[in-house]
């Protein structure tokens, strides 16, 4: 029984939109991962679309609005990154190329019986992120913030899980990701980042090729203190948030389309100074 699965995220192109604003930063948030994909032990193909937007709390930002554009495949393939500001009165760009993540999973338990109706499948990994992306070490002199690189210009690692629970049409899916940035001494240094899931779903057929699947449940995720070059922690970074979620798959025969929305339900970002909002997620799949 094969119990290996290799799992390869690459965060490939990126492109920036920016105009002056505040020095606060809408934290470098990480992508909410492949949603309910992790319950089921399916090789797939696809792509995905996340935005992430972030809000000034500050009155003498006039306004200022972050947006965090991702698109991802899924071989675990990270296509995409575009980050974006939005400030009255003066846009301005900056494109490159993002950073590239390689990970290794393992299945250590593969749809395990508990008790007579329920299976169990717990997926544990390690990789590492290379410095492949576009990095500014004077990003801070455009007025824009650290987190807009797309690159962070150092290597880190990642440690990543999954858990299925499935009890005949329903289940429960947990995924978690844990990020920690490498980054030498006397250079900015971003925080470690951390992101989990719990969904709920239930499973509806409709003929024997159409399969309908809506979720529910929460994420939360969080960003440690940025460092400057000095040792010092970077003011106005770092942060955590907890997001309800809804979605819904839709399967026809191999094909998966899905859709998600997250709304904040409690958060601290750099001191308050910015607000996270809602956000949405498409994913197009082939399942084989």
């Amino acid at each position: 029984m094969a119990r290996r699965l290799l799992v390869l995220a690459v965060f490939l192109l990126a492109g920036v939109e920016k105009s002056v604003g505040c020095d606060a930063c809408g934290c470098s948030a990480m992508g909410s991962g492949v949603g309910l994909m992790a319950a089921f032990r399916q090789n797939s193909l696809g792509l995905q679309y996340h935005y992430t937007p972030f809000s000034s709390a500050l009155e003498h930002a006039h306004g200022a609005r972050d947006y965090f554009h991702t698109m991802e495949t899924v071989f675990r393939f990270h296509l995409a990154t575009r980050n974006v500001r939005r400030h009255p009165g003066e846009n301005q760009s900056l494109g490159g190329f993002g950073d590239t993540r390689l990970s290794l999973s393992y299945a250590l338990l593969d749809q395990k019986p508990l008790g007579k109706k329920a299976t169990l499948y717990v997926e544990a990994g390690l990789g590492v992120k290379a410095p492949t992306g576009a990095y500014d070490e004077n990003l801070l002199n455009k007025n824009l913030p650290e987190n807009f690189n797309t690159g962070l210009g150092a290597w880190g690692g990642i440690f990543q899980t999954n858990i299925g629970i499935n009890l005949k049409n329903s289940g429960v899916a947990l995924s978690g990701n844990y990020q920690s940035n490498w980054i030498p001494e006397g250079k900015y240094q971003f925080g470690d980042q951390w992101s989990g899931q719990a969904y709920a779903f239930h499973q509806f057929f409709a003929g024997a090729r159409l399969k309908v699947t809506p979720y529910a449940g929460g994420a939360a995720e969080w960003v440690a203190q940025d460092r400057q070059a000095d040792g010092k922690y970077a003011p106005a970074t770092g942060g955590s948030g907890v997001f309800a979620a809804v979605g819904c798959n839709l399967q026809v025969g191999n094909w998966l389309f899905g859709g998600s929305f997250l709304t904040p339900i409690k958060q601290q970002y750099s001191n308050d100074e910015v607000k996270a909002k809602g956000r949405f997620s498409l994913q197009f799949a082939r399942i084989f």
